[in-house]
């Protein structure tokens, strides 16, 4: 039919060229092989968080699959418990996976993306699954930014104690467990979040009961630092099986804004 046509034609339209998703105060771009990049959008003024970023990720058999060929993407209305917006699904496939980013930008939420990812094992054999990863980017700052660039704040709970908010310094990682990282310390709030002088990003979930994620934090090099969701756990993933993520977040700011 004339209408199946059109639908054919759009759907090859969609999945010809890069996405871009947009809200009132952030934008998420996917490019061809579904990496993504956050740019924040404040008052006029916009400021790209960094480079793409192989952003969503599953670990099958201690091997990370993180590039998959962007298939097409639809947008439509959305309203649930947070509030009318719009979402738009993105489609991709590796060899034996396909890979579902629903994207939600909330009218009443207008600096973050929710992130609703799904990956179908499409093979015709059991995938052992170790885990996965969302929102993993890799922030940038200026190079002529004085030291140290980046600032955080860091939800993890440790027997010793360090500071929430603290500066990044040469060679700084924390993993941020969520989970008990001493007989008697544990737990934290579950978002992290990494500013320089011109620009941050928080990241973390949004799932009604805790959950035992890492969302690690890492100096890459004196102007470029990661953040991350990480979910750590066995599973079989069986032929044309689905395994659902956690809900995630992204939230961009200019500075610490």
């Amino acid at each position: 039919s004339i209408a199946a046509a059109l639908l054919g034609l759009a759907a090859q339209a969609f999945a010809a060229g890069p996405v871009r998703i947009e809200g009132k105060n952030i934008r998420v771009e996917f490019d061809s092989a579904m990496r993504t990049r956050i740019v924040a959008i404040i008052g006029g003024r916009e400021r790209s968080v960094g480079n793409f970023t192989p952003s969503e990720s599953i670990l099958v058999s201690g091997k990370e699959i993180d590039e998959f060929s962007l298939q097409g993407h639809v947008r439509k209305p959305a309203r649930d418990r947070l509030g009318s917006g719009f979402q738009t699904v993105v489609t991709g496939s590796a060899p034996g996976l396909k890979k579902t980013v629903a994207v939600t930008v909330y009218d009443r939420f207008p600096r973050m993306a929710f992130f609703d990812v799904e990956y179908t094992n499409t093979g015709a054999a059991d995938l052992a699954v170790n885990g996965w990863t969302n929102q993993h980017y890799v922030m940038s700052a200026a190079a002529s930014s004085e030291q140290p660039a980046f600032w955080s704040y860091q939800p993890g709970s440790y027997e010793e104690r360090p500071d929430w908010v603290l500066p990044l310094k040469a060679g700084f990682h924390q993993g941020n467990f969520l989970g008990m990282n001493a007989p008697d310390y544990g737990g934290g709030t579950p978002v992290v979040d990494v500013w320089s002088r011109d620009v941050g990003l928080a990241v973390g979930h949004v799932e009604m009961a805790p959950k035992l994620v890492s969302m690690p934090v890492t100096l890459q090099g004196p102007d470029q630092a990661s953040v991350a969701v990480e979910y750590r756990h066995d599973q079989v993933l069986q032929p044309g099986a689905t395994l659902k993520t956690f809900r995630t977040f992204a939230a961009g700011q200019l500075g610490d804004e």
